[in-house]
């Protein structure tokens, strides 16, 4: 199209509706650019009596490790409807999280070489653990 006298480039390159419509599609590339880096972030937010930092007293140790798996990966916990402490280290060089459903806990993100603790009253039977940031990066635990 030829740019008439008077007019910048910009006013000669289409209609209003194809210049809404070529802003309305930068719009959703950006807005589902954003969606996708916060779903990469691997974050979560803290739920149930957590900390950071080392346990004071006693604790039952466990590490996120390389590989996204947590070492043991199975816990001995005292007996059911005891209160239990267990301190989380990530030795890994990625952020972890260490969550128990049936417990409603998570600690909310452990970066990198940090420590974080996790208070809760031990459930009957095995019962499940997990990274929700990496899939399969799971674990059980049992009252003895």
């Amino acid at each position: 199209m030829a740019q008439q006298a008077g007019t910048t480039p910009r006013q000669t390159q289409g209609a209003p509706a194809a210049r809404l419509a070529r802003w309305a599609l930068c719009a959703v590339i950006t807005v589902t650019a954003l969606v996708a880096l916060a779903a990469c972030s691997n974050s979560s937010d803290p739920v149930g009596n957590v900390g950071s930092g080392p346990a004071t007293g006693n604790a039952t140790k466990i590490e996120a490790v390389d590989g996204n798996r947590f070492t043991p990966a199975t816990l001995e916990l005292p007996a059911a409807g005891e209160k239990v402490t267990i301190e989380i280290t990530n030795t890994d060089d990625r952020a972890h999280d260490f969550a128990i459903e049936a417990a409603d806990l998570n600690t909310g993100t452990i970066q990198a070489g940090a420590v974080a603790t996790a208070t809760f009253t031990v459930p009957e039977g095995t019962t499940a653990f997990k990274c929700t940031f990496h899939r399969g990066m799971t674990g059980t635990m049992e009252g003895i």
